[in-house]
């Protein structure tokens, strides 16, 4: 599993950073618009919703959002960065906690709200200066999360982080993630040159926490529905929301430090 994993990361990697050097705004957009709508897809698994029917509501309703949320971004960041913090009681206290939030519309709407946020985001990150290099080096900040994350829990991981909902994560695990991805924010610091070494360390500890939540709160609706992945397009990775949990979560907090510093 590590070898195919590897391998999937060796080829997608400099396809993704590549194409990131070429794509102008509206290419990005669109490239983002169509994740989003397989994120979507992929969530149907999640509520569930096996009639046909209400799989093309939730996706109209999943494309309608999106586009309200490009011309009221502003609107919508807020309350979905409070659901994200709400997210958080909810893994803490899973299992009980799934009588509050365990309905099939909640979990809908939460891809509703979620989803086209973290595009928006993303599109928004790429809008500023020197964009581009920020979605690299958010890019390179979750996956070094992810890479210090599994490597560190597959050589000591002992206690377990939140086993009800991923037993194989652990805090081992968490460290190893923290070490590797505030490395490349070392790396990311002293190329970008910010104003303040505080503010930009405060910023990436924060995105990566996020991330883990986003992480853990796909594997506790897996987990509720009792599948392992919501796809299978990446060898080793499962779907496409299993590839972009971390980053769903991430990129909102990442665009709101920018859009709280004005």
């Amino acid at each position: 599993m590590f070898i195919q994993r590897l391998l999937t990361i060796l080829v997608m990697a400099p396809l993704v950073l590549l194409g990131m050097y070429y794509a102008n705004y509206w290419f990005f957009a669109a490239v983002i618009f169509l994740l989003v709508q397989a994120c979507g897809f992929e969530w149907l698994q999640l509520v569930p919703i096996t009639r046909f029917p209400l799989k093309l509501v939730f996706m109209a309703s999943l494309i309608v959002a999106s586009i309200l949320c490009y011309f009221f971004y502003e609107i919508w960041l807020i309350p979905g960065l409070l659901a994200w913090l709400l997210v958080i009681a909810a893994l803490v206290g899973f299992p009980r906690s799934q009588a509050y939030w365990g309905k099939p519309g909640i979990i809908a709407f939460s891809a509703i709200l979620l989803l086209p946020l973290f595009g928006q985001s993303m599109i928004n990150v790429f809008a500023l200066p020197q964009g581009k290099a920020l979605v690299v080096y958010l890019l390179l900040l979750i996956w070094g999360a992810d890479i210090g994350a599994y490597m560190a829990g597959k050589q000591w991981g002992r206690h377990k982080l939140i086993p009800a909902v991923s037993p194989g994560k652990s805090y081992e695990g968490l460290c190893g993630g923290l070490g590797l991805a505030l490395a490349v924010a070392v790396a990311g610091y002293s190329y970008f040159k910010p104003d303040s070494v505080t503010r930009w360390f405060l910023m990436a500890l924060s995105v990566i926490l996020i991330s883990l939540v986003g992480d853990l709160i796909i594997s506790m609706f897996k987990r509720r529905v009792q599948i392992k992945d919501t796809g299978h397009l990446i060898p080793g990775h499962g779907g496409i929301l299993d590839r972009l949990d971390s980053m769903i979560a991430a990129a909102p907090f990442f665009y709101g430090w920018f859009w709280m510093s004005g």
